[in-house]
């Protein structure tokens, strides 16, 4: 076989070697132009040197066949030179523009150091056309090559462009492919990115940082109004514990001070996620504390003449303490006095309404929702707690730490009760803490139950009920 027809055929068989062999998808797709060049190669070799070929004909093939192979060999070359081949990835440094780049350069030089003048001549014509034809495609070319020297993003970094932001999904030679939150594709293209200001949310690291300005009353305090916010924020399910979130106060607006919250993302993709989420806990964070977000002060109003916001779950709130097993053996005037002095409390679904370990001196009673109930340490839900139920009434007798985390699996109202109401009905009856104790002594029974059969664990003997009287007697500071 003479060499060129052996050279041609070597490439070949490379070429298809390589496409069996390696797991990159991209280098199998490109294998293919190299395939299909090295075929046009031999059958144009083929027909030029087949003396049944016209002469004309004949010099033309001959002419052109060996661009083919050149063109075959430096594809060949970069793809195998520049990529893995048992990973399905593209090199860092040496995106697909690039290694194109690096191709059609091979290639000219090849062309224009070996090959006749003819041919020269004639690609330099065609080069000259195509340059006046394709003026804005060339340009966009050009600047996709600068941008992907520099590198200011690749494939899969979240960035900002002009009015445009999104993840980049291609990198071409004309444009560069963002597809937005709202899951659309824009390409925009490379000569007016390469043109403008570049915001890559996804370098150096992924974390980004997000924000979200609320305005707050001038009569909360500032370092208060702070803690409550970055609590709150803590609480987000996208907000990123370390860094962990802050607080600024930016703003003396012309109705309130602004207050900016402040977290990092693991993925800008879902920043709007996180600010809807942070907002959604600002909010309910300060209904429960009593914290006003003022209206704009074009509204003008009193707030002594605002109407109090009325919670139909507090009329009912007596009869639904005399259905609970903790509270309804108390005497009506009792549970009258308990309904009173009881303050509600709105929590958002997520949010922990009292956290395993936690001193307290309050208990609870739901009156909308759900709660989950959750033991340490790796958060084993135990139960579920609905309307008319009863929780942390240990810490509210006898000052004992939180046994459980719960946490509001909805929107979820609670009526919290405190000792100061308890030791000023035990002042009145002594009666009323063997009541409690009776009931409390019974409801631990039926938790142990279903606590050691849930999590396997030991859990301490039942109180006796004169034992447990008397710690709640020290504890409220009853003689």
């Amino acid at each position: 076989m003479p060499i060129p027809a052996l050279t041609g055929v070597l490439v070949l068989v490379s070429a298809l070697l390589a496409r069996a062999g390696t797991r990159n998808t991209y280098v199998k797709r490109k294998l293919v132009l190299t395939v299909a060049l090295a075929i046009g190669y031999l059958l144009a070799y083929g027909l030029a040197v087949w003396a049944g070929t016209p002469p004309g004909i004949a010099r033309s093939l001959g002419t052109v066949a060996p661009v083919l192979l050149v063109l075959a060999a430096s594809n060949l070359i970069v793809l195998l030179a520049v990529n893995p081949f048992r990973q399905d990835r593209l090199p860092d440094h040496l995106p697909a523009i690039l290694q194109d780049a690096i191709t059609v350069a091979i290639f000219v030089t090849v062309v224009v150091l070996f090959f006749n003048d003819r041919l020269q001549l004639t690609a330099a014509a065609g080069a000259v056309v195509l340059g006046l034809a394709l003026q804005n495609t060339l340009g966009n070319a050009i600047a996709g090559l600068a941008l992907q020297a520099d590198q200011p993003y690749k494939v899969g970094d979240w960035i900002r462009v002009g009015d445009h932001e999104g993840r980049v999904t291609q990198i071409s030679w004309r444009s560069t492919v963002l597809r937005t939150r709202e899951s659309t594709l824009v390409a925009l293209p490379n000569s007016s990115i390469a043109d403008g200001a570049i915001v890559n949310y996804s370098e150096p690291a992924p974390p980004t940082r997000v924000f979200v300005d609320v305005g707050v009353t001038y009569t909360a305090p500032p370092n208060h109004v702070k803690a409550l916010m970055v609590d709150a924020i803590a609480q987000v399910p996208l907000a990123m514990a370390s860094p962990g979130p802050d607080v600024l106060l930016v703003d003396f607006g012309a109705s309130a001070i602004t207050y900016r919250a402040r977290c990092f993302v693991q993925d800008m993709e879902r920043a709007s996620l996180a600010q809807d989420q942070i907002r959604t806990a600002l909010w309910y964070t300060f209904q429960r504390h009593g914290i006003e977000i003022p209206y704009p002060i074009q509204i003008e109003y009193s707030p002594a003449t605002m109407p109090a916001v009325a919670l139909p779950e507090q009329a009912d709130l007596p009869s639904l303490i005399g259905n609970t097993a903790l509270l309804g053996g108390l005497t009506p005037e009792a549970r009258a006095r308990l309904a009173a002095s009881a303050r509600p409390r709105l929590y958002g679904a997520g949010e922990v309404i009292v956290r395993q370990a936690d001193t307290g001196r309050t208990s609870f009673l739901i009156a909308r929702g759900e709660a989950r109930v959750s033991l340490a340490p790796d958060d084993h839900e135990v139960a579920r707690l609905g309307v008319g139920e009863v929780f942390g009434e240990m810490s509210w007798l006898t000052g004992d730490p939180r046994s459980a985390t719960v946490t509001a699996t909805r929107d979820t109202l609670v009526f919290e009760l405190d000792d100061t109401v308890l030791r000023e009905l035990a002042d009145a009856s002594a009666s009323v803490l063997d009541t409690l104790a009776d009931a409390v002594a019974r409801r631990r029974q039926e938790l142990e139950s279903i606590f050691a059969d849930t999590v396997h664990r030991h859990l301490p003997a039942v109180e006796p009920p004169a034992s447990l009287v008397a710690r709640m007697r020290r504890f409220l500071r009853l003689r």
